[in-house]
């Protein structure tokens, strides 16, 4: 999403309190940098654009030309080593990289009603350009919010790439690394995206205000709270 990039917020209790990064003790740095990049959403039944639809948020996605000098970068489509099929024509087995990342829509269901999500809205998001990113988006019970949790090969030195993102605060919950920012693109400030590393790259939390009244709510706020009851699920 070359400069319309979406966000995510972060949350934990390591303080004991629900707004972790709020009074953790995590510093604030500013930044600044451009995403880009285009997706596509398939539900169950129906496939639709990504993006700003109903105020989904995706995490951005760097332009090829970004890659070279902002450490490593996702694997492209047509970097991927061709994937044999056998002769029935049966569909291509998974590449290493797509067979580590994690797939965020395998979360349980009973854990996303306890944070406040409406399992039922659930839509996977599939990026042609970057096949091996897990995407799943839900929206909240009383419809504030969206959130879409992604899975990629992206470092979190790859998503504070100068020059896109400001409102950085790191702080730690459980003893993992965590970071919260919003993208210098997002001026009206819907959106807030919280990373934290995984093996394989990262875990991004983007959540969006989808209220009727945008200017009411916060979605680091809404991201904080999702963090709180989610963190603890993740691989």
């Amino acid at each position: 999403m070359t400069s319309r990039a979406t966000s995510l917020g972060i949350a934990a209790m390591a303080c004991g309190a629900v707004m972790l990064l709020a009074g953790c003790g995590g510093t604030s740095v500013d930044s600044s940098q451009t995403p880009s990049g285009t997706t596509s959403v398939t539900a169950s039944s129906t496939t639709s654009a990504a993006g700003r639809d109903e105020g989904g948020a995706t995490p951005a996605t760097p332009d090829k030309g970004d890659t070279e000098s902002n450490g490593p970068a996702p694997t492209q489509a047509e970097d991927k080593p061709s994937t044999p099929t056998n002769a029935e024509g049966s569909s291509p087995a998974p590449t290493p990289a797509e067979s580590r990342i994690w797939d965020p829509c395998t979360l349980p269901e009973s854990d996303l009603t306890a944070a406040g999500l409406n399992t039922a809205t659930k839509e996977r998001i599939t990026d042609a350009t970057y096949p091996s990113w897990q995407m799943c988006r839900w929206k909240s019970a009383d419809q504030t919010f969206s959130v879409v949790i992604a899975a990629s090969d992206r470092t979190i030195d790859d998503l504070l790439e100068p020059g896109a993102v400001h409102d950085v605060r790191r702080t730690e919950f459980h003893g993992r690394q965590v970071v919260q920012y919003r993208y210098v693109a997002d001026t009206h400030r819907q959106t807030c995206d919280i990373g934290t590393p995984a093996e394989y790259g990262s875990i991004v939390f983007a959540v969006r205000n989808i209220r009727v009244q945008t200017d009411v709510g916060n979605p680091c706020q809404d991201a904080n709270r999702l963090g709180a009851a989610l963190f603890r699920s993740l691989p």
